[in-house]
């Protein structure tokens, strides 16, 4: 599973989430004044999870899935409680229905496996029925839809969240606007051949784009902070920590240290441009060390393909232009971010 999510395996996709990608876009806006640029960045994205990610293409299906993993997110951060009426009751049933709507996918993946007509590297859930041999016992199909469930809820709030806070950053600041689109247009500009679809190549040469959006992670970091055990007892500025203890790590700590980030209040993607590396486990959006984000090259991906097509077929502006940011519990902007998304010819 691992290894899909890899840079090598994901550059065989990128086509297929830049069709997925712009198709979503044009509706959106087709015959719409106003977006609302979170919900539909939750929407895009979850999509893209599905048909890229899980190989998951029916429409009924998808918008099952969508509006029973919507409940699961409210429940993932709930009291684990289970009354009538609480959330965490709410998400209980929810995961019902997702396991119901999921079985019979991995029942038609067995047998397209076993014919020969699906490859193990085809998606995720291909990839864990693949998982067995010597010495190697399979996944149970309860166990796959529990790493399924796991997959799609840190793939997908994490990655709408960077996208939504790229649109409402872009809205904000023209310079940084026209720096992204400039880069943008410059690789369209270098295409060659009649494909219009967007390449494994063209992406990776989005460094500006892509540095802005790490910018924007170091100074509002999707994740406040997650909780580590101690695997031994430890002393963390003079303080004991037996084995066992639960610990929380806070990313603004580290991203907002100015032994670390020089002048970190200032907006500067140009630190990620740098030839001086960041020091380890001080810029952590993505986590670190053995438990670093094993999706962080897939929410890249897609977050360049996004702002891509968003700077190079449409224009936009804020609708609520002093709009805040309140965390819910991610960095959302408050009222949704309604936008005014006009399409625009394609440059070519």
């Amino acid at each position: 599973m691992v290894s899909f999510l890899k840079a090598e395996s994901l550059q065989h996709h990128v086509k297929h989430m830049d069709r997925l990608i712009k198709a979503s876009l044009l509706r959106e806006s087709k015959d719409r004044d106003v977006v609302q640029a979170v919900q539909f960045m939750k929407n895009l994205t979850f999509e893209v999870a599905c048909c890229v990610l899980f190989g998951v293409e029916d429409e009924v299906v998808i918008k099952g899935l969508m509006s029973d993993f919507a409940v699961a997110f409210k429940a993932f951060w709930s009291i684990p409680i289970n009354l009538p009426g609480t959330n965490y009751t709410r998400g209980l049933a929810a995961r019902k229905r997702i396991v119901a709507k999921i079985l019979p996918i991995i029942q038609k993946k067995k047998e397209e496996l076993a014919n020969g007509t699906l490859s193990p590297r085809n998606d995720v859930i291909a990839c864990f029925l693949s998982i067995g041999g010597e010495n190697v016992v399979p996944l149970s199909d309860l166990e796959i839809i529990d790493n399924f469930i796991f997959l799609m809820i840190a793939s997908h709030d994490t990655a709408a969240n960077l996208s939504s806070m790229m649109i409402w950053k872009l809205s904000r600041d023209k310079e940084i606007y026209n720096k992204i689109r400039e880069e943008q247009v410059n690789i369209l500009a270098q295409r060659q051949g009649g494909d219009e679809t967007l390449t494994w190549i063209e992406v990776n040469k989005m460094k500006y784009t892509w540095s802005v959006a790490q910018e924007l992670m170091r100074v509002i970091p999707p994740l406040f902070g997650n909780f580590r055990t101690t695997t031994a007892d430890t002393t963390f500025a003079g303080y004991d920590l037996p084995k066992g203890w639960q610990v929380f790590w806070v990313a603004c700590e580290t991203h907002m240290d100015k032994n670390f980030f020089e002048d970190p209040t200032t907006f500067d993607p140009s630190r990620f441009e740098a030839k001086k590396p960041v020091p380890p486990c001080t810029y952590i959006p993505f986590g670190a060390g053995m438990h670093q984000c094993i999706g962080n090259e897939y929410a890249r991906v897609k977050t360049l393909t996004i702002v891509h097509h968003l700077v190079t077929r449409f224009e936009w502006s804020q609708v609520n232009p002093n709009e805040k940011i309140s965390r819910q519990p991610l960095p959302y902007p408050s009222t949704g971010l309604p936008i005014k998304l006009i399409p625009k010819p394609a440059v070519l």
